[in-house]
């Protein structure tokens, strides 16, 4: 049986983390529905009236968040229950991300392929026209501590360092035993820091090429400066405040064991930075939420963004998108 046509896996369930979704979510459910059997939307303080409206597609379970408490919280609440269910992976998803048909079948013969693995992802399909094949960080096959990118264009990736939470499948026996997300991180790292903490316990991260997410991440537009193409996320002040705190938070803990990690995203760190100055408006509040979070990670702070940097950084913030 092809992946396209496989049933729904027994012993999977569908992760959803949603806050203030459009209202096509409900067809992307439906889809997930199609894919894991059984979903779970675990909301991040959106209401009543969207809680309810997403709880009218049949197999999806609403776990209604009564405020924003961040995305690696919804991912715990959503395993927890997942594991109540019966279900010993879960497949996670972003509410602006969907999958192709198979994609969770595809996952789940990659897993079989690889039983070391404790997380499987898929390729990533970007919605942008011209882009090229997702390339994830793995270590150097021949430079101890460097780092290389590859692409799944040739089949599956046994081992690559960090997956995106969108469309990834969990193995909760594995979340059970690393304690979970790490909830201070509250949105950016939260994936990057479990991958990291799930090679440390000595299993891996692979990439099955057969399961594909189309994907659209920020509100990207290509710029072309001397020949080379940018493309600028244009994420808002409070996410940089995220990524530099957590950034802090992250390398701490991993940056000494997975050097070519941190070699990688120190290079990402700085070229992130440039396409802000470079390309982005609002730079200025920009540069200043990424300082302050690198000031708050060296503090050791975790949380959502206080109140006194929501105001700093953008007055009209709240608790940040989940």
């Amino acid at each position: 049986m092809s992946p396209a046509s496989a049933a729904p896996l027994p012993a999977v369930c569908g992760v959803v983390v949603t806050f203030h979704p459009e209202p096509i979510l409900l067809s992307t459910l439906v889809s997930l529905v199609q894919e894991c059997g059984r979903v779970i939307v675990v909301d991040n303080g959106s209401g009543p009236a969207v809680c309810g409206r997403l709880a009218t597609v049949p197999g999806v379970e609403v776990i209604a968040l009564p405020t924003n408490l961040g995305v690696a919280v919804a991912l715990n609440r959503g395993a927890i229950r997942a594991r109540e269910l019966g279900a010993t992976w879960m497949v996670t998803f972003d509410q602006d991300r969907r999958p192709r048909p198979g994609m969770v079948a595809a996952l789940w013969a990659t897993h079989l392929r690889f039983p070391p693995a404790a997380v499987v992802g898929p390729c990533i399909a970007d919605a942008l026209p011209g882009a090229k094949p997702y390339r994830w960080v793995c270590r150097h096959s021949r430079i101890p501590g460097f780092f290389q990118r590859r692409d799944a264009t040739r089949g599956d990736l046994e081992e690559v360092t960090m997956m995106v939470t969108s469309g990834s499948m969990v193995d909760l026996a594995v979340w059970s035993q690393l304690a979970g997300f790490d909830e201070a991180l509250f949105i950016d790292y939260v994936d990057t820091d479990y991958c990291l903490r799930v090679i440390a316990a000595g299993r891996t991260v692979a990439v099955s090429a057969a399961a594909v997410l189309e994907h659209r991440l920020g509100n990207r537009q290509a710029r072309q400066v001397l020949g080379q193409e940018f493309r600028p996320t244009h994420h808002a002040a409070f996410r940089h405040y995220y990524m530099a705190r957590n950034r802090v938070t992250v390398w701490r803990r991993h940056a000494g064991s997975e050097p070519h990690w941190a070699l990688f995203d120190a290079g990402f760190a700085l070229y992130n930075a440039f396409r802000v100055v470079a390309f982005e408006t609002g730079r200025r509040g920009k540069l200043k939420a990424m300082l302050l979070g690198t000031w708050d990670g060296l503090c050791g702070r975790g949380g959502a963004v206080p109140e006194r940097r929501r105001r700093s950084i953008e007055p009209s913030v709240g608790g940040g998108r989940a």
